[in-house]
């Protein structure tokens, strides 16, 4: 009768243990995993890494953070501009460039964050157009600003590029999910 209670104890003991692990199965596709299919992968781990969220994300979360992420950096790099546009007094080209990237910016934060809605719906080919518009926006803040010199040209530049990459990330992210 003993071993007939151990037998039983330990069927319930592996029941039990599979039941947990059925409830928490492990994430199908890690960050690194899912940024190494992208054309900046350094970039994308290193900006969705810092979202903890990202950690136990599938691929379909990990886009949504992506998105995330370009909207907060082309929302800082708005942030940016402004600020240096109160700054540029005294040069009508040097305001009028910045003038339109500021405009260019409301655009671009606004495409990403309907492409945010469209994410969530599981409505990729918005996405990608929604990000492909916000990539032309920042193109249409460099073209402008292509002549004008300024202190912070550089600077603006490269904010530029950040955000257009993790454009990139994200429509490379949202190909894997669409295909």
């Amino acid at each position: 009768m003993a071993g007939f209670t151990n037998l039983v104890l330990l069927l319930l003991l592996v029941a039990v243990a599979s039941l947990a692990l059925a409830e928490d199965p492990p994430s199908p596709s890690t960050l690194q995993e899912t940024c190494a299919h992208t054309l900046f992968p350094k970039l994308c781990v290193d900006h969705l890494s810092l979202m903890p969220e990202s950690h136990s994300a599938d691929a379909h979360h990990i886009a949504e953070l992506a998105i995330r992420a370009a909207a907060s950096t082309a929302s800082s790099t708005s942030t940016y501009i402004d600020n240096t546009l109160e700054a540029a007094v005294n040069d009508s080209t040097w305001q009028q460039c910045l003038n339109d990237c500021a405009e260019s910016y409301i655009d671009a934060v606004e495409q990403l964050d309907d492409s945010t809605g469209a994410m969530e719906s599981n409505k990729y080919p918005d996405v990608k157009r929604f990000v492909a518009a916000a990539v032309a926006d920042v193109e249409t803040c460099e073209e402008g600003c292509k002549h004008a010199l300024f202190p912070e040209k550089t600077k603006v530049a490269e904010m530029n590029e950040v955000v257009k990459n993790l454009c990139a990330v994200v429509q490379a992210l949202v190909d894997r999910l669409h295909n």
